[in-house]
């Protein structure tokens, strides 16, 4: 799933400054290949509650079960993330910004036997902290298309980029 690509944040800086119109293009075109994965993931996650308990809201609750919220929170972006720890960025990511649907998608990661995820429907997809029951499951069936369409797309950018600055 992560893919390093050397220089592409300040590729997309250079295109905001020299060329806003390839920037822009960019951008949507890295958004219709992540769309059809993040609708895909939509699917694989339950609208009934997965356990039992998670359904009812309560006035002490944290959290509950929300299907249509779950779902709803499936989405993509094609901005740049702030630096992790580690001082990487994504240009690109696929997310799930409802809690009980994030709670769904990784429950499980760091015990896979344990007490809670064997109950949850659907099976973990990859590993460790690359896995997930939802938007990793579409990644996967995927099979690394939209990996290389995206790599393709910052690429085709730079190219055009380059033509368009007179760096050749």
């Amino acid at each position: 799933m992560p893919v390093e690509v050397k220089g592409g944040i300040e590729l997309r800086k250079a295109l905001r400054k020299f060329t806003p119109d390839l920037a822009k293009e960019t951008q949507k075109e890295m958004g219709a290949l992540l769309k059809p994965i993040a609708a895909k993931a939509r699917g694989f996650i339950p609208s009934d509650a997965p356990l039992s308990g998670w359904g009812k809201a309560s006035v002490d609750a944290r959290w509950y079960w929300d299907g249509r919220a779950a779902k709803k929170g499936v989405g993509y972006k094609t901005t740049p993330s702030k630096p992790n720890r580690s001082g990487f960025r994504s240009l690109a990511r696929i997310q799930n910004a409802s809690r009980s649907g994030a709670i769904y998608e990784t429950a499980g990661r760091k015990n896979p036997g344990g007490n809670f995820s064997p109950r949850l429907p659907g099976n973990l997809v990859g590993k460790a902290k690359m896995a997930g029951r939802a938007i990793f499951r579409a990644w996967s069936e995927d099979g690394g298309k939209t990996n290389a369409a995206i790599l393709k797309a910052i690429e085709v950018s730079r190219d055009k980029f380059n033509r368009a600055v007179g760096y050749n």
